[in-house]
């Protein structure tokens, strides 16, 4: 194999796909990326058996092949190389591989292209598009309730539901829960309706994608037996499923709520972030670690206590008609529910104390967010 490429295009290459969130592998062959040419083009490849994350660069492919090669040493070495002139990089039979760039000589050594994981297509069936923006608020709105518990792994991801006429996201960790649903696809004609749990991890890795300086205003996305599948530009993103049955997270939103009340996003979320000062951070769910929201006739108090540190109050004036009522929460729950909405004002439905509490967007039905109360 031999190839001619710009430093530029190499560094995007290897940003790319070295974005995958794993820790180490005991494997010493996924420490190296899959360097080859295909139809002319060069394609660098990507896996730590969970996902897989591949792109094309430009450049002049003069012979084909490919081997794969330490990133992290290739990295290193073209980072340090001159924007001046470009890199040749040659293969030969004995894995060598020679790296040439103005006066500047490398010769580092890979291993055979066959020793490294098949790398998957893009899924032909099951494929749709939607805008890059909507899909990557539609994450964002929902992989921050995910569960960090791995005893629980069926909640350490995102649930997918796909029919022909909308795309259903939602994540819990039995405290919380967020939903999210759209109808703004593109060619989206299942057989049957798809359900799939995609892993957090690679939600964080799409979103890290995602937000690449991208001029596409639509991606590709394709579901396969095990797999989703990105098409961005000339990225393609995959991640196996969790393998699990969902819980009926139908059956935890609440019907109807006697109680709603408009909240000002803005003032709220202050508030909240003032009195969790005040609390503890603890992952167990005690009074410590809670705020109180105090509702009484057009008032909401926001308040903190905590034995040793002290105790705050923020009041925030409201449209309240109904009967005082005190409930406590978890103010990180609160606040990553409010910081992923983009509206002015929410609305706070409730029943009392006890029963878990949903948080709608005054204008996007389409999103809902429910959260337990902590025991006072």
């Amino acid at each position: 194999m031999r190839v001619i490429c710009e430093k530029e295009e190499l560094n995007k290459g290897i940003q790319t796909i070295t974005i995958i969130t794993s820790p180490k592998s005991r494997l010493p062959i996924l420490s190296n990326f899959l360097f080859e040419t295909e139809k002319g083009k060069i394609k660098l490849s990507s896996t730590n058996l969970e996902i897989v994350i591949k792109c094309y660069i430009k450049g002049e492919v003069l012979e084909e092949g490919g081997i794969t090669i330490p990133t992290k040493k290739f990295s290193d070495i073209i980072k340090e190389l001159s924007s001046e002139n470009k890199i040749d990089i040659k293969t030969d039979e004995t894995n060598q591989i020679n790296m040439t760039s103005g006066k500047s000589k490398f010769n580092i050594i890979g291993i055979q292209k066959n020793e490294y994981p098949v790398i998957p297509d893009f899924p032909n069936e099951n494929n749709f598009t939607i805008k890059r923006e909507l899909f990557a608020s539609i994450l964002k709105k929902t992989v921050f309730a995910t569960s960090k518990d791995a005893q629980r792994y069926v909640l350490n991801g995102v649930y997918f539901i796909l029919d022909e006429n909308s795309l259903k996201m939602v994540a819990t960790d039995g405290r919380r829960l967020a939903y999210i649903t759209t109808n703004e696809v593109i060619g989206i004609k299942p057989k049957v309706k798809i359900k799939a749990i995609i892993p957090t991890k690679a939600i964080i890795d799409i979103l890290k994608l995602l937000s690449y300086d991208i001029k596409v205003e639509y991606i590709k996305i394709g579901i396969s037996e095990n797999q989703i599948a990105l098409k961005v530009e000339d990225i393609i993103f995959l991640s196996t499923f969790i393998e699990g049955i969902f819980p009926n997270y139908e059956q935890v939103i609440p019907k109807t709520s006697e109680i709603k009340v408009k909240l000002n996003i803005k003032n709220t979320l202050s508030a909240v972030k003032q009195m969790a000062l005040l609390t503890a951070d603890k992952v167990f769910l005690d009074r410590s670690s809670a705020i109180k929201f105090y509702f009484n006739s057009n008032i909401l108090k926001i308040s903190a206590s905590m034995a040793g540190l002290g105790s705050g109050e923020v009041e925030i004036k409201i449209d309240y008609k109904y009967e005082p009522i005190e409930i406590n929460f978890n103010p990180n729950f609160i606040k990553e529910i409010l910081q992923n909405i983009d509206e002015e004002s929410i609305i706070f439905e409730f029943e009392n104390s006890l029963k878990p509490a949903t948080i709608v967007p005054e204008k996007d039905k389409n999103y809902l967010c429910v959260v337990m109360p902590m025991r006072g």
